[in-house]
């Protein structure tokens, strides 16, 4: 966005203020006036509605680099704190020969982000433990990787569904409210990704490169039946790093 047209944009922000306190006021001249000055700005610098509604949010919601730790220096959890980042409109970084992740985004996405991905981690080492004891018994061995593979192939289960769960939640919003309204809400939602990339970028992060595993069944099951809303619905706070 040039100089000029974020210049307009904070103008027709205030003025848009203006014109809403003043007819809080009772003073309808003066709004009518301060909403005329808008609009013309808008036309002028062929600026959206949307586009004033997302610099408020902007301001309201700054973009920042969230740092946490996975507790471990382990491939699938950082896949699955980079997928879990990515369906919550941010991205992560990782920091070579540490368990330190770095989350880039807004604000409250990286929150919300960071708390799902411990959720997330801690319900996929319970299940994983479960599974690798019931193998035991079974068997009388554990095979090798087996818990690597347990785990990735979870983290990929849960990746789908989550971008499933963003899919249906526009379907479900084109239903509730209209073809416009879901299609402005798509466009924030990729704008805010898109953004959160370019911030990243901006803070030297590259493209990460891509683990192979060995796809197991268990694992797989495990990451369709871990309940996802339990973790985005609890409370957001930071929590303790994952231990074990």
């Amino acid at each position: 966005m040039t100089d000029a047209r974020q210049t307009a944009l904070r103008r027709i922000q205030k003025l848009q203020a203006l014109a809403e306190s003043e007819a809080r006021n009772g003073n309808d001249t003066a709004a009518e006036s301060a909403a005329r000055m808008a609009a013309r700005l808008m036309v002028r610098h062929a600026i959206e509605a949307r586009d004033v509604d997302a610099a408020a949010e902007a301001a309201a919601d700054p973009m920042q680099r969230r740092e946490t730790r996975t507790g471990r220096q382990l491939e699938w959890l950082r896949a699955l704190y980079h997928c879990v980042a990515l369906a919550n409109n941010c991205t992560t970084s990782i920091r070579r020969n540490s368990d330190c992740v770095n989350f880039y985004g807004r604000a409250s996405d990286c929150e919300i982000a960071e708390y799902l991905a411990i959720h997330l981690a801690r319900e996929i080492q319970r299940r994983a433990d479960a599974h690798l004891r019931a193998y035991r018994k079974t068997y009388g061995y554990t095979p090798r990787g087996e818990r690597n593979s347990f785990c990735h192939s979870a983290v990929s289960a849960l990746n789908l569904r989550l971008q499933a769960m963003r899919r249906e939640a526009m379907q479900e919003a084109t239903q509730a409210h209209g073809e416009a309204a879901a299609s402005n809400a798509l466009v924030r939602l990729d704008n805010r990704l898109a953004e959160a990339l370019a911030f990243a970028q901006g803070h030297g992060l590259r493209k990460g490169r891509k683990v192979r595993y060995s796809h197991n069944s268990a694992g797989t099951r495990a990451g369709n039946d871990i309940n996802i809303n339990r973790g985005v619905a609890g409370n957001a706070a930071r929590t303790a790093q994952i231990g074990s």
